[in-house]
């Protein structure tokens, strides 16, 4: 700069300063974007179209199971160990104990299917059934499927959170 002229702000500098400006803006959101891609690509099911077309399926079938009145309480506890206890109590109409049922588990991340995981419940009094998912800590929804030896069968749902 020569001391002897003022500074001016020219068009130049103007072009300079919005061309910086939007650079940063768009190299910003760049960044964001490609995070968010990695962190959730935005599909929660392989196959979304498809179950769309059944979801009357599924309705017919949760109609099916809302008429055996199989009730359900579904939760964790700690385990003292490695794992979560999954902790399932299935109750019929009268609130009367269900016993000798085949309880399944099936674990997924609420955003994602990368660490699904199922898992049996085994019987631990009548009724009441338990499993041990060793699955890392945060939110998990759980979906609990009981059924007996004529085919009858019940799922229950719950989201369960691990620290």
């Amino acid at each position: 700069m020569n001391p002897t002229r003022p500074f001016r702000f020219t068009g130049w500098h103007f072009l300079a300063c919005m061309l910086v400006f939007f650079g940063i803006d768009i190299a910003v959101n760049v960044g964001f974007i490609i995070q968010s891609v990695r962190t959730f690509p935005g599909e929660v099911a392989a196959d979304p179209y498809e179950a769309g077309i059944t979801y009357d399926h599924t309705l017919a079938r949760e109609a099916v199971e809302q008429k055996l009145g199989w009730l359900a309480s579904v939760g964790s506890a700690a385990t003292g160990g490695k794992g979560e206890a999954i902790d399932a109590r299935w109750t019929d109409k009268a609130g009367r104990p269900l016993a000798g049922l085949t309880v399944t588990a099936v674990l997924r991340r609420p955003a994602t299917e990368a660490e699904n995981t199922s898992l049996r419940l085994k019987e631990v009094s009548p009724g009441a059934y338990r499993g041990v998912a060793v699955v890392p800590p945060g939110a998990w929804d759980v979906e609990v499927t009981a059924a007996n030896q004529r085919g009858d069968q019940r799922t229950a749902e719950r989201r369960l959170i691990w620290r």
